[in-house]
């Protein structure tokens, strides 16, 4: 087995553990090949995770994102050791090493989960960008709300004044979603999540579409700036008369979990107030 070791070393102590991991993995007598990249997102990710027949991302949720987007274009599973603050979708923690043993049995409990594309239509032509969480359209401007339209297969759904709206995976539910005050999906239900953030309106409400539908949104602020982000990642800018669609991908994100953990256990332990 060949495994490629993807550390976000913008992440406090990821040197140690990394350090740590490899030499457990060559214990185990597994071949790895780690990369160099210093900054964040990684530059070399596409290459080492073509070349490997597994992942392991080293650092918080934002980093198992990052190589779980990657590897979904190969097959390839991603195992994540948290070695930031929340780890949310971790399957492993950096103190817990032991738990990589485990790589070398035939069988591993990988969760499948559904992703995003989102395609600008713009006049410069598309661009086709994969989420794995969300993605949010914004406003530029801090301090004015933007307008936009949302439609679902051709047809109207919604009309916002607001801050923005994010459309995100069962996945992303419990990331910004949440915090605008959307629902908690579990993941193993394929859905759209909607849900707009600070919405000017006494009634306005997060929709959940099935997992077939295309969502059109359309920024309706001539002159006020608009912006489209995946993941926190990708930020690409809008003008007046562009649109963006969301649609289920024919991606899936494989995502490993090396301790027998329930979803909503987890949640309660994460996400709860300390």
């Amino acid at each position: 087995m060949r495994v490629a070791i993807l550390p976000n070393r913008q992440v406090n102590g990821v040197d140690t553990v990394l350090k740590n991991v490899c030499e457990k993995l060559n214990s185990l007598g597994i071949e790895i090949i780690v990369s160099q990249d210093t900054a964040f997102p990684l530059q070399d990710c596409e290459a080492l995770v073509r070349d490997a027949d597994m992942v392991l991302a080293l650092g918080g949720d934002g980093t198992l994102i990052h190589a779980a987007k990657h590897a979904a274009r190969y097959e390839r599973s991603v195992l994540g050791i948290n070695c930031g603050h929340l780890g949310f979708m971790a399957g492993m923690e950096a103190e817990d090493l032991t738990a990589l043993e485990r790589l070398t049995e035939k069988e591993l409990t990988v969760s499948h989960r559904m992703m995003l594309e989102v395609t600008v239509h713009g006049a410069a032509g598309d661009r086709v960008l994969y989420a794995l969480n969300e993605a949010v359209l914004s406003r530029g401007n801090p301090s004015r709300m933007i307008r936009l339209s949302v439609q679902s297969d051709g047809k109207p759904v919604a009309s916002y004044r607001a801050d923005g709206v994010i459309v995100a995976t069962p996945t992303g539910s419990t990331a910004y979603s949440l915090s605008a005050g959307g629902p908690v999906v579990d993941p193993t239900v394929n859905c759209l999540l909607m849900t707009p953030i600070c919405p000017h309106s006494l009634h306005t409400r997060p929709y959940i579409f099935g997992e077939n539908v295309c969502l059109t949104l359309h920024p309706e602020s001539e002159g006020r700036e608009t912006y489209l982000t995946v993941d926190g990642e990708e930020a690409v800018s809008l003008t007046c008369g562009d649109t963006v669609t969301v649609r289920r991908s024919i991606l899936t994100a494989r995502i490993v979990q090396l301790r027998p953990t329930e979803f909503y256990e987890v949640l309660g332990r994460k996400l709860t107030d300390r």
